[in-house]
């Protein structure tokens, strides 16, 4: 939004998501007139326009509506009309297991008393059971732990990537800048949109080597993934509570009831990712688990 001194015609540019909705009085920075300023209302551009960002969460809590978010960019319509297609999706697999339940089931033809068959179809039954056996028997648990690790170590790098070299290649505190009476420091960039990447490249980077070493059943491979478990079951309430400090710094005067909701779901979030890391870690520690990663 451009502002404009009414006494010495000074004009500036204010961030519009930085005004509350009541306004708020500025101070000429050149003659030291105060006057205040009223928020501009925008009007609703498209049907897919929203003042909750269903991406990354951000609002402007207030009647205000964006079609691309102001902190993310992310386009709302693209994001509704993903969900759309993934619940038209599930609808239709919804559809084809009802119809494939209800098909009439095949009678079956059972063999006369003392046929040759029923000895055959006996042979049958128990070749089955003895195939799932051996599946049962087969089935490595290391194998299984650590692909989980490296497809999680995957995905941390890729999204952490991604904000990384949007934060190392974009000047942000420039753009920011533009858009505010003050100027936006190097430290409020990097607490913007520098810290949660670096957080997750480095952790990515970390549980993917411990995973290697403790696919090939390295000799320190089982004590550093029980530490690298331990580890982030301590640094996981602690990044989501401080993503919430994060969030009340850069939020615009939300309401009391905002501050309850997001503290709630950073305890969700952070027991969502606790409670398998608690059992994985007991599972890691039992004396059985040990016998086997050593027999290897």
């Amino acid at each position: 939004m451009r502002i404009e001194c009414p006494n010495c015609k000074a004009t500036g540019n204010v961030n519009d998501h930085d005004i509350p909705d009541e306004g708020m009085n500025l101070a000429c920075p050149r003659c030291k007139h105060n006057f205040h300023i009223v928020k501009p209302r925008k009007k609703m551009t498209s049907v897919y326009a929203t003042n909750t960002c269903p991406s990354c969460g951000y609002s402007t809590f207030c009647e205000e509506v964006f079609d691309e978010c102001p902190h993310c960019g992310i386009v709302v319509k693209t994001i509704v009309e993903r969900k759309q297609q993934e619940a038209a999706h599930k609808r239709e697999l919804e559809l084809l297991n009802k119809n494939y339940m209800t098909e009439a089931p095949i009678p079956l033809q059972l063999p006369p008393i003392g046929s040759k068959y029923v000895t055959e179809n006996h042979t049958e039954k128990d070749t089955r059971k003895i195939n799932l056996a051996i599946f049962t028997d087969q089935f490595n648990p290391v194998a299984a732990i650590s692909w989980s690790a490296i497809l999680g170590a995957a995905i941390l790098l890729i999204i952490g990537g991604k904000g990384l070299l949007y934060y190392l290649n974009t000047d942000i505190q420039t753009k920011l800048s533009e858009n505010s009476v003050e100027s936006v420091t190097a430290w409020q960039v990097f607490w913007g949109y520098g810290f949660s990447p670096w957080i997750e490249v480095i952790i990515g980077s970390i549980i993917l080597a411990t995973a290697i070493g403790f696919l090939i059943k390295e000799s320190w491979g089982l004590q550093t993934m029980q530490r690298v478990v331990s580890g982030l079951l301590l640094l996981v309430p602690i990044y989501e509570l401080t993503l919430y400090a994060l969030w009340i710094i850069k939020s615009i005067d939300p309401p009391w009831w905002a501050y309850l909701v997001e503290f709630t779901s950073t305890l969700l979030f952070s027991a969502l990712w606790m409670a398998p890391l608690f059992f994985l870690q007991r599972y890691l520690s039992g004396d059985n688990f040990k016998k086997l990663y050593q027999k290897g």
